[in-house]
């Protein structure tokens, strides 16, 4: 027994790190169990305790070495990115290509610094703190270590995009301002993303166990025919696990045959390590696997199906709450992926593909058997797409051989036999990353000023969603600007230049017309103070009016006739048509008191309201009162009371007397005392009836009772006094309001008594409302006044209005007197035309040359005078727009660059007007050094107007257009592209989250439903099957296709691009499978294979972030999403379109109805996420415990339904012990047998005291 230990035992010297010890836990506990496992691990504790503490490992910052190959690779690095500029600045690439081509060289610097650091330490220094730290898997990992000692990399923005500009410093070195201010961002995206996707983690694993708690393990064996075969887990779709992490752990499904060694495994075997070798070693493809997806256990899984128990590798125990444990298994990662992002501090390291570099500088060779498509690089580099794998052979000078081998669908980026240096990209292949295709869209902004020029592009109209017409690029060209300074004029300015002149400092370039629209008198008073022309149209003077002016007091215009008006208005002021001007002084229409109001005696309740300050002409009746508002306080104190009278003078507080004499009315809520004179007299029923007691006019010698006429004109108004009813005979007083004005105007017009342009109109108004009371102790109110209203004519709107007082010669001073004069001009500002011209950046001086004198009388539309603009700018006018405003583009001697060479010798493959960029060859020997248009040639010199190249891509809007001038920093055109969306945390837990949630996704791709030749025909694609079957569907306009015309495609084939939608896949699946199989065998195919892409896809996801999740917990969780269907036609069974079913109950359904012969239902597969999922649990007090209770509830109840609890998680947590309602029949019919033992009944006892597999009491249901 020694021999054979010690033949097992093996010495190891090596270093022991994170990974290793892993290994060694692993191994130790797989093959000698949880016991000495335990001893072992605290044994090796032990040990590390004890030399770590012997060495008494202290971190210092001495201890952070910077690699001393950081500043060559660096200035390696500088280099590279410069090329790239160059190459976009002679229009080789797109800005979009320039920006990916810069991201990668800086991401790959990072990444083989980050080499170099470990490197550096494994070999010169390794037993430096801060590695021995970092890799024994005490504290931190390489992207910490990388950012202390190599460099920060490259950063995201607040919006996801990354910065191109990297931060070469680390830590040790220090980060200039600019690079911490780069870094913050990244600090705060991973501080904000803690904090939100831990939630979402949380969330995430609480749906997790709410949709899987009631699976548990409940039977040996459910006797399924069902299995996964290899292809199922590798070929169907792609995947980064190999053999031995898809089979072990499972159950062979059927007995596998090994011919080489003639053995034959047999069914239900674990898959061992040594059984995955053993199917490696000979290559065996027959291998079917039993799983949780082909388990036919209801509500549960079979120990067989579901495997080894993964904690101990031996098959999983009865009554093991598998779903729990797959819940827990899938949400914990996402918890953890989501700190490790604050940890890295947003850093980006995305790497969408692998390069291969040149080892060394050499001469390249391959041979290739097939033909390859000419292709571009997302970094704009030509490159060649492989059909077959390719080895490929570097030779230097001194013969040293190196062979790479490339495989096929990889890019080359290298000709045959040519020259490569070291370290230079030769090809690149295609990392299988969960990427995920976006548009995105990115503007191109010209760096210069200038002239635009459009290259070989083609262009096509479309309409946005706006109705907006836009120009896209229907192939890839070149926008150009050539050089020039941008100027703009006033449109209404005149260039006084032509194309081609050559303009000199001091000349006049520019000119505009000054013009006036009225005639009138030329003045010219104002032009240096305010710069204003002013041309006086028209005046009116009033002759028989004076003015007379009263300091701090509103003037006064008096007429012949004694009237007196009250300016509104002052000497200077600017009037407008309908303001007022003046304002009648006069006392006829002023009351003494307060009071009511009317217009006529009419009816009041039949009497239509008219508004306030309306245009008065007639009588007014006013009905006086006195109001006094008080306190409440005061009210109190009030000595008198409602219904008293009492005559003018009478003191009602200390302070308030009244002004009149009449009956006193209070009013408690207001506060209000009012006195109202007149007579009161009491009635009663007999002597005026209720329905006739309203209040009115009542005219002289009216009956207005039996025993009471009105003797005047009198207000009836009946009052209740202490709950006696009482009429009050108010008096009225009349108001009459003429129509004649009462006085007259006298005018005086110029220049002719025709130019009547304005004059003032009289205007009564009333600003009381027909039947307003008017509140007031203290003095009276006007009830009426007259004004004096401007009144423009139509014709001399747009002139300006202004007052003059026009002096009348007199020999006193202090009483000088005024005439009111009205003058109408027009004002012309000459500083808005000069401040146009000032901001043409032309302009050296603006000079005014007038053209007309001062008080000159004009005509309308005659020429004042002329702004004339000279400049200091020195230049050829090469390019004039007019526009809104006149654009022009100078071209200054420094922009025009010059090549030499020799006519005798050379032979020009150039001629002006040519486009020419950096490398052009200008002759067979002379390459252009500049970018630009040949605008001149010489027998000696070739001249070249500099010019910008800027690269667009088919698909680009055209923002600006051939010949037009554009000034820096305008947008030339916005590049539409598609973009790769890398997948780290940030957007990998949502994507898991998208999958489990079973969200539509927009914008998916169109799935081919058949296989077949595909034809794209305008709006609609054509698959025509091998048969001659054709199968016609529509797609959206501009869709672009993955295929060629003729190509063919495979079934479930992406047509177009974008992200695979579940729910678009499911669909595709059934039509495809129905028109084969009946429908629940369609439904089953349907389903297993969405499973096997759903497990994929989040398997895809976890692993891009180096997580591993053992593929059962997934199958679990997606097999709960997978087993709904919906009915579509009930048959002849009680069944409803729309009623949603368990697959095996819809199973159980359709044979009973076809074996008595009727119709069985109809029914279609159903993708449910995991809230869904969760809310359409079999019992519906577990669906209300997760969310939507009130909805759940309710609907159970309307629906009378029964709770069997099936799906409870209670029972889980006590491992399923309840019996209650649990359908658990072995709990029945229990025989006391002997002292401290019971059996069942119903199950007879087994001789080997084993459980075989029998159905639970569960399963009978």
């Amino acid at each position: 027994m020694s021999k054979e230990v010690n033949s097992k035992l093996a010495f190891s010297n090596e270093v022991i790190n994170k990974k290793k010890l892993q290994r060694l836990m692993y191994l130790t506990f797989h093959n000698y169990g949880v016991l000495r496992s335990a001893l072992i691990a605290d044994k090796v504790k032990n040990l590390t305790f004890h030399y770590a503490t012997m060495s008494g490992i202290s971190l210092s910052v001495e201890d952070l070495r910077v690699p001393y190959r950081k500043r060559n690779l660096i200035g390696l690095t500088n280099d590279e990115v410069d090329t790239t500029e160059q190459n976009y600045g002679s229009g080789t690439i797109t800005t979009v290509e320039r920006f990916q081509k810069v991201i990668d060289i800086w991401n790959n610097a990072n990444n083989t610094l980050k080499d170099e650091v470990l490197t550096y330490f494994r070999e010169s220094d390794p037993l430096n703190p801060l590695y021995i730290m970092a890799f024994s898997g005490a504290r931190g990992n390489i992207s910490q270590v990388r950012q202390l000692v190599g460099m920060r990399g490259l950063m995201a923005d607040p919006q996801g995009q990354i910065i191109d500009l990297p931060i070469k410093s680390n830590f040790r070195e220090g980060l200039s301002v600019t690079e911490y201010i780069i870094s913050s961002y990244g600090a705060r995206k991973g501080l904000v993303d803690t904090a939100l996707r831990t939630a979402d983690s949380g969330y995430l694993t609480r749906r997790l166990v709410d949709v899987a708690q009631d699976i548990i393990v409940r039977e040996e064996d459910c006797i399924t025919y069902a299995s996964l075969s290899l292809d199922d887990l590798f070929k169907k779709y792609k995947t980064d696990l190999g053999l031995e992490d898809r089979l072990t752990g499972r159950l062979l499904a059927k007995p596998l045959n090994i011919s080489e060694i003639n053995k034959t495994l047999p069914t239900n075997l674990e898959i061992t390590s040594a059984v995955v070798q053993q199917i490696k070693k000979y290559n065996l493809t027959d291998v079917e696997v039993r799983s949780p997806l082909t388990c036919d256990a209801l509500r549960s899984v079979c120990r067989k199906c579901y495997g080894w128990h993964l904690s101990y590798s031996k098959l999983i125990d009865l009554g093991e709450a598998v779903g729990i444990l797959a819940a827990q298994s899938i949400g914990e990662p996402g918890t953890q992926l989501t700190m490790r992002t604050f940890h890295t501090g947003g850093v980006f390291s995305g790497d969408l593909t692998k390069q291969i570099r040149a080892p060394f500088s050499g001469t390249l060779k391959y041979t290739l058997n097939s033909a390859t498509s000419l292709v571009r690089t997302i970094h704009g580099e030509k490159g060649f797409s492989l059909n077959e794998p390719v080895t490929l052979t570097i030779e230097n000078q001194n013969g040293t051989l190196c062979s790479l081998d490339i495989p096929k669908d990889a890019m080359l980026l290298a000709n045959n036999n040519q020259k490569i240096y070291y370290n230079q990209v030769i090809a690149e292949i295609k990392k299988e990353a969960n990427l995920i295709l976006e548009e995105d869209r990115r503007d191109i902004y010209t760096e210069v000023s200038g002239e635009v020029f459009l290259q070989n592009i083609e262009l096509e109209e479309s309409m946005d969603g706006e109705g907006a017409t836009k120009k896209i690029s229907k192939n890839t060209g070149l926008v150009w600007v050539l050089y020039g300074d941008k100027y703009i004029l006033p449109g209404f300015s005149k260039l006084d230049i032509k194309r081609g002149q050559q303009i000199n400092a001091g000349e006049t370039i520019a000119s505009q017309k000054i013009v006036n629209k009225y005639s009138g008198i030329v003045n010219y008073n104002n032009l240096e103070s305010k710069n204003e022309i002013e041309v006086i149209n028209s005046s009116m003077t009033i002759e028989n009016g004076l003015i007379n002016q009263r300091p701090n007091k509103p003037d006064i215009f008096s007429l012949s006739t004694a009237t007196k008006f009250q300016l509104n208005v002052g000497q200077h002021d600017l009037i407008t048509h309908g303001q007022t001007i003046a304002c009648l002084k006069e006392d006829s229409y002023r009351t003494k008191t307060g009071g009511i109001v009317f217009y006529s005696t009419t009816n009041l309740a039949q009497k239509k309201k008219r508004s306030a300050k309306r245009i008065f002409t007639g009588s007014l009746y006013w009905v006086m009162e006195e109001t006094h508002q008080l306190s409440s306080l005061e009210m109190e104190s009030l000595a008198i009371t409602n219904g008293n009278y009492i005559q003018k003078g009478t003191s009602l507080l200390p302070d308030v007397n009244a002004n009149i004499s009449g009956f006193v009315e209070t009013d408690i809520y207001n506060s209000e005392v009012v006195i109202k004179p007149g007579e009161l007299y009491q009635i009663n029923t007999f002597q005026l009836p209720s329905n006739e007691r309203v209040n009115r006019f009542v005219k002289p010698g009216e009956v207005i009772f039996s025993d009471l006429i009105a003797q005047k004109l009198s207000y009836l108004e009946f009052i209740n006094f202490h709950g006696l009813e009482y009429v009050l005979l108010r008096p009225v007083q009349l108001y009459t309001v003429p129509q004649e004005k009462g006085f007259n105007l006298k005018y005086k017009f110029f220049p002719s008594l025709k130019n009547r342009s304005i004059a003032f109109r009289t205007v009564k108004r009333i600003f009381y409302k027909d039947g307003e009371r008017v509140k007031s102790a203290k003095g009276g109110v006007d009830l009426l006044q007259t004004f004096l209203v401007a009144d423009i004519k139509n014709k001399y709107l747009n002139l300006h209005s202004k007052v003059e007082y026009v002096p009348i010669n007199s020999s006193n001073v202090e009483e000088q007197q005024y005439k009111l004069k009205v003058i109408l001009y027009e004002r012309i500002r000459t500083n808005d035309k000069d401040k146009n011209l000032n901001e043409s950046k032309l302009k050296e001086s603006v000079y005014l040359k007038k053209l007309t004198k001062n008080n000159q009388y004009v005509a309308a539309n005659t020429v004042l005078a002329k702004l004339e603009m000279l400049t200091n700018t020195v230049g050829k006018l090469v390019a004039v727009n007019y526009t809104n405003n006149t654009e022009m583009v100078v071209l200054k001697s420094s922009d025009i660059k010059r090549s030499w060479y020799d006519s005798t010798k050379e032979i020009l493959l150039v001629r002006k007007g040519d486009l020419v960029r950096v490398g052009t060859y200008l002759t067979k020997n002379i390459k252009s050094k500049y970018s630009g248009q040949i605008c001149k040639i010489t027998p000696s010199q070739i001249h070249i107007r500099l010019g910008r190249p800027y690269l667009i891509s088919e698909g680009t809007v055209l923002r600006a257009v051939n010949k037009s001038l554009v000034e820096r920093s305008d947008m030339l055109a916005t590049l539409v592209y598609e973009k790769l969306k890398t997948v780290d945390i940030v957007q990998g837990l949502p994507k898991v989250e998208e999958i489990l949630e079973a969200r539509k996704i927009k914008n998916g791709c169109l799935l081919a439903p058949t296989e077949g030749k595909a034809y794209l025909k305008s709006t609609q694609i054509e698959i025509v099957k091998d048969l001659g079957d054709k199968l016609v569907f529509d797609i959206a306009a501009n869709t672009k296709v993955n295929f060629s015309n003729g190509k063919y495609v495979d079934f479930l084939e992406p047509l177009t691009d974008g992200p695979i939608s579940p729910h678009d896949k499911l669909e595709t699946l059934f039509n495809y499978y129905q028109r084969k199989f009946s429908a629940h065998e369609a439904c089953k195919k349907s389903f297993k294979h969405l499973q096997l892409f759903l497990v994929n896809e989040v398997q895809r996801t976890y692993l891009s972030q180096g997580v591993q999740i053992a593929d059962k917990h997934i199958e679990i969780i997606v097999k709960q999403m997978t087993s709904k269907v919906r009915v579509s036609f009930g048959g002849d069974t009680t069944l409803l379109p729309g009623e949603v079913l368990d697959i095996t109950q819809a199973e159980l359904v359709t044979k009973a109805t076809l074996a008595t012969g009727e119709d069985p239902p109809l029914y279609r597969p159903m993708l449910l996420g995991l809230t869904k999922a969760s809310l359409n649990s079999d019992s519906f007090i577990s669906a209300a415990s997760f969310q939507e209770t009130t909805r759940v509830l309710t609907e159970a109840a309307i629906e009378g339904k029964k709770d069997w609890l099936n799906g409870l998680k209670e029972n889980v947590i006590i491992g399923r012990l309840i019996p209650a309602g649990t359908g658990f029949n072995c709990f029945e019919n229990l025989k006391k047998v002997g002292k401290d033992t019971s059996m069942n009944l119903l199950i007879n006892p087994l001789k080997d005291d084993k459980l075989k597999s029998f159905v639970l009491g569960s399963r009978l249901n």
